[in-house]
């Protein structure tokens, strides 16, 4: 009885969140007619509706295992690394620390994943057999979920897209660069202060 009440509250939760995610949708798509403007011509928002409706495609298919795509990735990425440290696995997913931490403390609760202490100050990543057990029911309902996306756009086309994708992701790295770079000395605070103090000197011709 009572897995058919956790079962049942756990479809209850994977139809709301899959109708949120349908008036998103409908909501985008109601502005088709016209008023995008030049919107349909960005990656940006292509990229967004498509992200929508996987993600939703996702939450309905794996909606009996109660995994969301961020926890789904945490388990594979876990199982394929045991022992992975946990700041390298939210970096590697591309999760901030901010929300990797809840989100790992989450699938601890759930009983899938345990922090081992490497030295005190890390932590190594692992499944437990709950985790393991959850993640290979999850991979076989993914399988749905990938051959309907691969109906959609053709197993050839598959890696042409994955490869584009990466091309895309590639500007986070860029950015990362960027922001990380030295300023130059022209741009840095030591430039302004060296100009303030050259119109305060009087030129050399007016000194004694």
């Amino acid at each position: 009885m009572r897995r058919r009440r956790g079962q049942g509250a756990r479809e209850a939760k994977g139809a709301r969140v899959s109708q949120r995610v349908k008036r998103t949708a409908d909501e985008v798509a109601a502005g088709d007619a016209g008023e995008l403007g030049p919107l349909s011509e960005y990656v940006g928002y292509a990229l967004r509706r498509a992200q929508v409706a996987l993600f939703g495609d996702f939450i309905r298919t794996l909606g009996d295992v109660d995994l969301r795509p961020a926890q789904f990735s945490v388990l594979t990425v876990i199982d394929g690394n045991p022992g992975l440290l946990q700041s390298r696995a939210g970096s590697a997913l591309g999760i901030q620390k901010a929300n990797f931490v809840p989100l790992l403390r989450e699938l601890e609760r759930r009983g899938l994943v345990r922090r081992v202490p490497l030295d005190g100050r890390s932590n190594g990543l692992h499944l437990t057999a709950a985790g393991k057990r959850l993640l290979a029911r999850a991979r076989r309902l993914h399988d749905e979920h990938h051959a309907r996306i691969a109906a959609l756009i053709g197993e050839s086309e598959r890696p042409r897209l994955l490869a584009t994708l990466a091309k895309l992701s590639a500007l986070a790295n860029g950015a990362e660069d960027r922001a990380d770079a030295p300023r130059s000395l022209s741009k840095s605070a030591v430039a302004p202060r060296r100009a303030a103090a050259a119109r305060r000197s009087p030129p050399a011709s007016g000194r004694a």
